[in-house]
């Protein structure tokens, strides 16, 4: 009898950021949940994604929870409601809520940071234990809307490709 090994699917890893309109694409600055648009061709490419047969990690870095400026369940719920308005593409969502000045050290260290890679690996950690899947280096992409992101995904050997290329169909 032979044990079949699982499949293996390609993974997406997209920081939120480049779903998420910012303060500058809106002209105003964001207020919270209710206040998030998407970029209408992030979704597309999103859908384009999971049509493929992909998965889907989003992840953000939140320093304002560490710094008491957000609270953890507001953080959640602006995950949410970007996956939401994106039309739930995400088989999983991911943040770190630490920052380097945060007043105590549970919240000013981790392993998740950006350019650590303690996020990526927590989402693809996530999803291969519900999904039962392989998601080998050579099928992922990561897309990055700020430097420490991009540095992640060289120091992990992921194809990167930045934000406002992925959203225009340039790459990915």
């Amino acid at each position: 009898m032979s044990v079949l090994s699982p499949p293996q699917v390609p993974m997406l890893f997209v920081e939120l950021d480049a779903v998420r309109k910012t303060e500058a694409d809106l002209g105003r600055p964001h207020r919270g949940p209710l206040d998030v648009e998407v970029h209408l061709d992030a979704v597309e490419r999103l859908r384009l994604w999971k049509a493929g047969g992909g998965r889907a990690v989003g992840f953000a870095h939140l320093p304002a929870v560490a710094r008491g400026e957000l609270g953890e369940d507001m953080a959640v719920r602006l995950l949410w409601t970007i996956h939401e308005r994106a039309g739930n593409p995400f088989d999983t969502l991911v943040h770190c809520p630490h920052d380097p000045d945060a007043p105590t050290p549970d919240l000013s260290r981790c392993w998740c940071r950006p350019p650590l890679p303690g996020l990526l690996i927590a989402g693809q950690e996530q999803v291969a234990l519900r999904q039962r899947e392989r998601y080998p280096v050579w099928m992922a992409l990561v897309v990055a809307a700020s430097d420490p992101v991009r540095a992640c995904a060289a120091g992990l050997g992921l194809d990167v490709v930045d934000a406002a290329a992925w959203r225009w169909g340039a790459a990915g």
